[in-house]
């Protein structure tokens, strides 16, 4: 067994988060809770045990009418990240936010593994509501990107507006 994956299966057991692992495959799949969503999380060392991935799925699967549109959506907000990105299968729609850690030594410290899972979270929040948008809504691509990597739309601003005007 990785020395990683081990590493892994420490942190959840000594922070108590339950999951199934799969032990041949060096995985674990849970499910956690963001801001936005419920996520099914994924860790795994690949098979040649040199590099450490985090997947978060989202827990929807885009209607197949509305992925030219996610896959622009998802582009645009690939484009820049520094850390990770998003996916989505065109066959199936699955959409879900990858982040990895190449391996020099075989292990990756729990830092790292909490900042991988963090990470995947945070982008999974922050973006849902804008794919969700350009599904649901109609939003444009574009805006919904723009919008959400602004902190500009939705509940924030109306929030930021009524606490201006007191009511």
């Amino acid at each position: 067994m990785n020395a990683a994956y081990e590493e892994l299966i420490h942190l959840l057991d000594k922070r108590e988060v339950s999951y199934n692992a799969n032990d041949e495959r060096q995985s674990i799949c849970t499910d956690l809770r963001g801001d936005i969503g419920v996520y099914r999380v994924v860790a795994h060392v690949d098979a040649d045990g040199d590099l450490f991935q985090v997947l978060g799925h989202s827990p929807l699967l885009v209607p197949e009418g509305s992925r030219p549109a996610v896959a622009e959506a998802v582009a645009r907000a690939n484009y820049g990240l520094r850390v990770g990105k998003f996916e989505i299968d065109l066959d199936d729609g699955e959409l879900r936010f990858q982040a990895s850690q190449i391996l020099t030594d075989e292990t990756v410290g729990e830092a790292v593994i909490d900042r991988l899972i963090s990470t995947t979270m945070s982008m999974l929040d922050m973006y849902l509501p804008a794919f969700l948008s350009v599904i649901y809504g109609n939003e444009l691509p574009k805006d919904a990107i723009r919008c959400v990597e602004a902190a500009g739309c939705g509940r924030r601003e109306s929030e930021g507006d009524e606490q201006e005007t007191g009511s």
